[in-house]
């Protein structure tokens, strides 16, 4: 799956007190995180989307849109988002059918796995993260590697070592 381009997809989401469509080709000539949580009104699905909240400004100035994303229906998010998640600045997707769950590998007896996806401009797959629904992600982790995947697709013939985070020290390539 990584280095390779995700499946056209047609999808709800909503944001703003609104749905909308969505489908593969809105997010091309953007970096973007595709971020799985399995399921709403659970217990550490809302403390990543609320500390994924903090960062979306930061993402953005990269150019990164996030998108969250659940096997439950586009009414469930409004529903969450209404009673307790007003902090929410970045649209959730349904995958009530479970094609995209499927498409990424984390399709798990009715539920996604947590999982995180930065896509590439060009929605190719450029890192991926897959834990276990017992534990929450690193949102610093994952801004993170979007720098670093950002940087070395402008830097082709230099590699980021995770110390560059601190010291932008890269190793040079011939």
């Amino acid at each position: 799956m990584l280095n390779t381009k995700i499946k056209p997809f047609n999808k709800i989401a909503y944001y703003n007190k609104k749905f909308y469509n969505i489908k593969d080709l809105d997010l091309k000539n953007y970096w973007n995180l595709l971020f799985f949580f399995p399921y709403s009104f659970t217990y550490i699905c809302p403390t990543e989307l609320k500390e994924l909240s903090k960062y979306n400004n930061m993402f953005k100035k990269n150019n990164c849109n996030i998108y969250a994303i659940s096997t439950d229906s586009h009414f469930v998010h409004k529903k969450w988002v209404e009673n307790e998640l007003n902090f929410i600045n970045f649209p959730l997707i349904s995958d009530n059918n479970k094609n995209l769950s499927k498409n990424f590998k984390i399709y798990n007896n009715g539920y996604c796995e947590r999982g995180s996806f930065i896509l590439d401009k060009n929605l190719i797959i450029k890192s991926i993260e897959i834990n276990d629904s017992s534990i929450g992600r690193s949102i610093e982790n994952i801004y993170n590697k979007l720098l670093m995947l950002k940087y070395t697709s402008l830097n082709l013939n230099e590699l980021c070592p995770y110390s560059w985070i601190k010291d932008k020290k890269t190793i040079k390539i011939l």
